[in-house]
């Protein structure tokens, strides 16, 4: 399995991306800036945003950050508590989408407060990621046995048949 796309393999990486994510006054974040408010690789986060997009709501466009042109994400979950913006006439683009996503503090437009996630849905994430990661190791850990016991089983029956051809060549 790829490990991009395992919860156990992320797990610390989807916890603090989920916590943070849920949480900050950033309505969206790029990787960058991520990565830079978590203390992260940029990479790791990266890997993280695109491997679980059932969790990860990508933007349609590109946006400024240091890094260069990325995409922003959020939260599923919080993208669905999100108030409508108006336009910024000049640029004919939703309000905020000219502000680069890696900035330290959202300006005005991309002020998410008051759409965090309350307590409840957030401990519903990462329990969901915690359960989803253990599910991977128990599934993991049971197809070790069977290959373990499948190995035993064809050591006992190359045994039996190594006794079987000695007792007839007696």
């Amino acid at each position: 399995m790829d490990d991009r796309a395992r919860y156990e393999a992320q797990l610390d990486t989807l916890i603090a991306l989920i916590t943070y994510m849920a949480l900050t006054r950033w309505r969206s974040r790029s990787p960058n800036g991520l990565s830079k408010d978590l203390g992260l690789a940029e990479d790791v986060v990266a890997r993280a945003l695109n491997g679980f997009p059932g969790l990860f709501r990508k933007s349609a466009d590109f946006y400024p950050t240091d890094a260069g042109l990325q995409h922003s994400f959020t939260l599923h979950a919080r993208y669905a508590r999100r108030r409508p913006r108006g336009e910024d006439s000049a640029l004919n683009q939703p309000v905020g989408a000219h502000n680069a996503a890696s900035l330290s503090d959202p300006e005005p437009t991309q002020d998410g407060a008051g759409e965090e996630l309350d307590a409840e849905t957030l401990r519903a994430l990462l329990d969901y990621v915690t359960e989803r990661a253990r599910a991977e190791r128990d599934t993991r850990f049971h197809a070790q046995s069977i290959r373990w016991l499948l190995a035993g089983a064809i050591a006992a029956a190359l045994a039996s048949l190594a006794a079987a051809i000695i007792q007839a060549l007696r």
